[in-house]
């Protein structure tokens, strides 16, 4: 049996899967980066996992037709260099791929933005299934993405292409963890949700937000759960994600002109309740030909990071 390796790094975990050319995951583990204690570890932590995974599969290394890796950048991926990462503190010019190719020879082995990789493996196994132009966007800690575009996977130059997070919305805004003022993320991420919630508690609102979160820091998953018992604030903060998510979206549909959009991330899972406030949004705007034939949903393949990145090692455009 032919199998492709995945490989999905972050800054707090790491999932590393053995899959189908169809996108069927076999066997996957997960395990945290340790990202303070350097990349020489987690290589050779990934490393160990790949043979386990050989090992519970009854497969030999032979077995394996490619490995494919997602990982935060700015990275290199011609040269498979991760050249550094805010979410992979002290990580600095990691040849990733040399670092794998000295096990895994013979194969090969690609690197890829994680953007660029769940939009793959969302256009190819997900709900971009039957599309030329999609778009994944991801609303988690951050706000991040793809977009296939006739077919195509828009890397950009250095494959850093699609910082939509970083598209600046208002320049008067509240400063973003990239140093610009007003971006999508420090409106419309999951991190820019809880930020909102704690500065309104600090106000003197009221609301049963903060006894959602008891010890714990103010996230959005607390005022998700606020909304759910018809808190007034948590409503009013979710109605203006949509708001500010829904700005972000229609930017990308005049850009790209896709027929889908599909929407990803911790965010996602409380779509329903700022569904109708984003459409209107972004349907009360301009260039209404390309809004009418775009579908926007929630994504549907939770593990499109995993799956996209094994896909880098067999996709051709």
């Amino acid at each position: 049996m032919n199998v492709y390796c995945a490989i999905d790094l972050g800054g707090t975990k790491m999932n590393i899967g053995m899959m189908t050319r169809e996108g069927k995951v076999l066997e996957h583990i997960k395990m945290p980066t340790f990202v303070e204690k350097g990349p020489e570890q987690a290589i050779k932590r990934m490393k160990d996992a790949i043979y386990e995974l050989l090992e519970k599969l009854s497969l030999k290394k032979e077995n394996i037709k490619g490995i494919g890796i997602g990982s935060p950048g700015p990275l290199d991926s011609e040269k498979g260099i991760i050249i550094r990462s805010a979410n992979l503190k002290g990580w600095k010019n990691v040849e990733i791929v040399k670092s794998l190719s000295e096990d895994f020879k013979d194969m090969p082995i690609k690197l890829e933005n994680d953007g660029n990789a769940a939009t793959l493996g969302e256009y190819l196994f997900g709900a971009g299934k039957g599309s030329k132009n999609f778009v994944y966007i991801t609303v988690s800690t951050g706000v991040g993405g793809g977009a296939i575009i006739d077919g195509k996977l828009q890397k950009g130059g250095n494959s850093n292409a699609f910082e939509v997070g970083h598209t600046i919305i208002d320049i008067n805004g509240p400063k973003c963890n990239c140093g610009n003022y007003g971006c999508l993320e420090a409106y419309a991420s999951g991190t820019a949700m809880g930020r909102i919630a704690r500065e309104k508690l600090l106000e003197g609102r009221e609301s049963i937000i903060s006894k959602m979160a008891g010890e714990n820091i103010v996230r959005a998953e607390h005022v998700f759960e606020a909304a759910k018992e018809g808190d007034s604030l948590a409503l009013e903060i979710i109605q203006k994600e949509g708001y500010y998510l829904g700005i972000g979206l229609y930017n990308i549909i005049a850009l790209y002109n896709p027929e889908k959009i599909s929407i990803g991330g911790g965010v996602s899972n409380g779509l329903d309740y700022f569904y109708e406030r984003m459409m209107k949004t972004i349907n009360n705007m301009s260039l209404k030909p390309n809004i009418e034939i775009c579908k926007i949903e929630k994504a549907n393949r939770e593990d499109c990071g995993l799956v996209g990145a094994g896909a880098l090692a067999f996709y051709s455009e």
